[in-house]
């Protein structure tokens, strides 16, 4: 079994003669747009490599349109496609889609078992994946843990999905994210927004994975209600379509009025986004998109590290607490009860961020006429 070293010479030899590597990178719409800046170091260092990506549907759309993306392979979900109705695959039809491809190598980014599971079943001659993922012995390309090779502990989540590139002695000179839009989404959003003069808008996420990560919707209702009366930039509420209760609370909360959007798919969604002035939202994967997309960003921050999942090379504003048990798994609020990180920050400071950003912005815009 071949162990983990700073730098294997074998397998960059190996990683250098094939003409097609598999990734798996299953979970999270954020964990996929922070995937990106690997397939640009990759795509830069090879631009003949032929990536293949595992993706679950309803994140399909990160990939879609990436050109260094050749092959996509989708698992199926509870409901089996993405809302823009691409096919997915039941597990058994895509370990069998894979085991038929034969890829040379396939690298697996998650290492839950559901991916170690496709990872194995690929069959493929050159396993990679870290030594810290369970079932490690699948592996026979161990990548040790990312902070031994980065030598440091505090490490984003774009630094730790490019381990294997350090690891390796890659070059790795492409840290951005680019997300490529759809161009049918992007046609679409850009008709709507011409049929409802709609143009120099915000764009408010208000929804979040977990509870220690969500701002309440009464306060972003006061924030579009305050940006509105401050700025007069439209505002367009945004949330997916399970989250709509969510999205109602907001908007019953509101005294101007706005406009909510749970209908986009994921790409339209992406197409919005990239015509915005700003985005504000939680720590959530539409955040990610939007510092992608270089929109600039306020985030109304929680629980979770902010030096692992902050906005990725994009201008940003965080608000946050400063508490001792900063940051947390997330999963309740064992000191407070009700998670005080997110709950205790005021209406003002989120507003005051949004303001630093549009006068930047605005500037910015002046400078370039």
């Amino acid at each position: 079994m071949r162990t983990s070293s700073a730098f294997d010479r074998e397998i960059v030899s190996r990683m250098q003669e094939i003409t097609r590597l598999l990734l798996v990178r299953i979970r999270s719409l954020g964990d996929s747009i922070l995937t990106l800046p690997l397939i640009e170091a990759l795509h830069e260092w090879r631009p003949e490599l032929r990536l293949g990506i595992v993706i679950e549907a309803p994140y399909a759309a990160v990939f879609r349109h990436h050109p260094a993306v050749k092959a996509l392979f989708i698992l199926k979900t509870k409901t089996g496609k993405t809302k823009t109705g691409h096919p997915a695959l039941s597990r058994p039809r895509l370990i069998y889609e894979l085991f038929r491809q034969r890829y040379p190598a396939v690298l697996n980014l998650h290492g839950g078992s559901t991916s170690m599971v496709i990872t194995a079943a690929t069959r493929s001659p050159l396993r990679l994946g870290q030594d810290t993922h369970r079932w490690s012995w699948i592996y026979n390309g161990r990548i040790p843990a990312s902070s031994t090779i980065w030598g440091k502990r505090s490490l984003h989540t774009v630094e730790h999905q490019l381990t294997f590139m350090r690891w390796l002695g890659l070059p790795v000179t492409a840290r951005s994210a680019t997300l490529h839009i759809d161009p049918v989404a992007r046609a679409r959003i850009a008709d709507y927004l011409q049929r409802s003069k709609i143009s120099n808008y915000l764009v408010v996420h208000p929804t979040a994975t977990l509870p220690t990560k969500q701002w309440t919707p009464t306060n972003f209702a006061r924030l579009g209600d305050a940006l509105l009366r401050e700025f007069g930039h439209p505002i367009i509420y945004t949330a997916a379509q399970h989250e709509i209760p969510l999205l109602q609370q907001v908007q019953q909360a509101a005294q101007e009025s706005h406009i909510y959007r749970a209908d986009l798919t994921l790409a339209e969604h992406f197409a919005l986004l990239e015509r915005c002035r700003l985005f504000i939202g939680n720590d959530s994967g539409p955040m990610h998109a939007a510092a992608a997309l270089k929109k600039p960003v306020v985030a109304v921050w929680g629980s979770s590290d902010f030096n692992a999942w902050h906005p990725w090379q994009t201008e940003y504003d965080v608000v946050r607490s400063d508490l001792a048990c900063m940051p947390c798994p997330g999963y309740g609020c064992p000191v407070f009860g009700d998670p005080k990180c997110i709950l205790d920050i005021p209406v003002s400071r989120v507003a005051d961020a949004c303001a630093r950003l549009l006068s930047s912005t605005r500037t910015q815009i002046s400078d370039s006429c």
